[in-house]
């Protein structure tokens, strides 16, 4: 059945473009994005009240799902807050950054230890503890907040949620749609990851290490604290070491914990945020005694403070792209429509059935269902055509799904939408805007060379 376009539909894709090029143009998205909510939710709704009420519930349905993101981050940086006070901080730095030599160094190991994480419990939590603990570490041997960003996103996102090896979340969606075995998408997984990774991993690197020149830790002090530029220089207290060695071991219990329960997602995040907060509450006690109470406020607040001025901008952003997406019922109610998926189900439609013509729209509409910021939400469709366009267009189809799984995961997951950047962006105390601008041309090369080697495989 041909999907039908409406006003709504164009305004939504007019948007989404609009948004796209602002960013490129070094320009701050937000108004745009309330100007594009309240034009297609006035599309959608069919009166201008309704569309300044969807506006709003737009989001408030954005910042509750959220939310969890934005309660662990907050209170990961009050616990760093604390310990920058106590010199716990510094202890850390210099303990963890005895391998890496510089910013080149810094770059693939923050990249590499996260991305592994990243494999066994998700990248969000995954970001949430290494981001916090290595991030300082490699603005402190000279690489930019948005250099670790950047390494953190192509690394844990762009391989470990793409592939999805370990936890298999992904390649069982996809495979279930296709009616396949997940273990022939996770096969056909292989070359096109290897193909993407040896074409935007090293461009990456190369524009990270081109931006990083000249790059002084000491501006970002007021941001990282004293320790990302002194932690050599300064004298370790034993309540400092004592604290840096009991965080640490919490948070590998945390790991632990979360392997062998194999907690997930949001679960292994919930165990983070509060392990987090206990380690806060514990050590500004012992810490400031009598005085803990109050500057304990002092802490939390600087930790959400913080939180909601990275992730403020953000929750109106993912707003107008979750008008299109899996929340607009949330948004509009039985008036909501998928409108992502509509606009990627008619040019599904309008492409010629052979190789190659169903890959590239494979992996264009593979991207756009990414922009709803999920990743996830668009493997069903991924599935759905790769079961029935590589029949029709006699393609493998375990290929045509994969290559549909890394677009869609990769671009939402995300490597390269301000809005899916918002944790990596968080730990490394800079704009998604900036991560995603620098990751934009290495991933879709990327992308490109994923898709021709799809054609030959197919």
């Amino acid at each position: 059945m041909a999907v039908q376009l409406t006003l709504a539909h164009w305004l939504y894709l007019f948007f989404v473009i609009a948004v796209v090029v602002t960013m490129f143009l070094r320009k701050d998205t937000p108004l745009i994005c309330l100007i594009g909510a309240l034009c297609v939710g006035w599309a959608v709704t069919g009166s201008f009240l309704g569309a300044v009420q969807s506006v709003f519930n737009a989001i408030v349905v954005t910042a509750i799902e959220l939310m969890g993101i934005v309660v662990v981050i907050s209170l990961m940086v009050a616990l760093s807050k604390q310990m920058e006070k106590s010199g716990a901080a510094a202890v850390l730095i210099r303990t963890l950054g005895k391998p890496i030599k510089g910013p080149a160094s810094a770059f693939w190991f923050v990249g590499i230890i996260t991305a592994i994480l990243a494999l066994f419990i998700w990248p969000t939590p995954a970001v949430a503890l290494i981001g916090s603990l290595l991030v300082p570490v490699a603005v402190s041997a000279g690489l930019s907040p948005v250099g670790a960003g950047v390494s953190i996103a192509i690394f844990a996102y762009g391989i470990s949620l793409s592939t999805d090896f370990v936890i298999q979340g992904a390649p069982t969606l996809t495979a279930k749609a296709a009616g396949l075995p997940v273990g022939a998408v996770m096969s056909s997984m292989v070359p096109l990851i290897i193909t993407w990774a040896v074409i935007a991993i090293p461009l990456t690197y190369y524009f990270t290490m081109k931006a990083n020149k000249g790059y002084d830790p000491k501006k970002d002090i007021e941001i990282f604290g004293e320790s990302v530029v002194h932690s050599k220089d300064i004298k370790h207290s034993s309540f400092a070491k004592a604290e840096a060695v009991i965080v640490s071991l919490a948070f590998l219990v945390d790991i632990i914990l979360m392997l062998a329960l194999k907690l997930r997602g949001g679960d292994a995040t919930a165990l983070l945020g509060g392990t987090a907060a206990l380690l806060l509450l514990v050590f500004t006690l012992l810490q400031y005694k009598s005085e803990g109470l109050e500057v304990g406020v002092d802490f939390l607040r600087e930790g959400f403070m913080f939180g909601v001025k990275i992730f403020a901008p953000v929750f109106v952003i993912a707003a107008l792209f979750y008008m299109g997406g899996g929340p607009a019922t949330q948004i509009f109610g039985s008036a909501g429509k998928p409108l992502l998926f509509d606009l990627s189900n008619a040019l599904a439609a309008k492409v010629p059935l052979n190789r190659f013509a169903v890959a590239p729209m494979q992996a264009i509409i593979g991207a756009i269902t990414g922009l709803d910021g999920s990743g996830f939400s668009g493997l069903p469709l991924m599935g759905t055509l790769a079961g029935g366009l590589g029949t029709a267009a006699s393609v493998k189809t375990s290929v045509m799904a994969a290559l549909g799984q890394l677009t869609a995961v990769n671009t939402g997951g995300g490597t390269i939408v301000p809005w899916a950047l918002i944790a990596v962006a968080a730990v490394c105390k800079t704009k998604p805007e900036e991560i995603a601008r620098k990751n934009f041309v290495p991933v879709i090369l990327g992308f490109v060379g994923a898709t021709i080697v799809a054609m030959i495989l197919m």
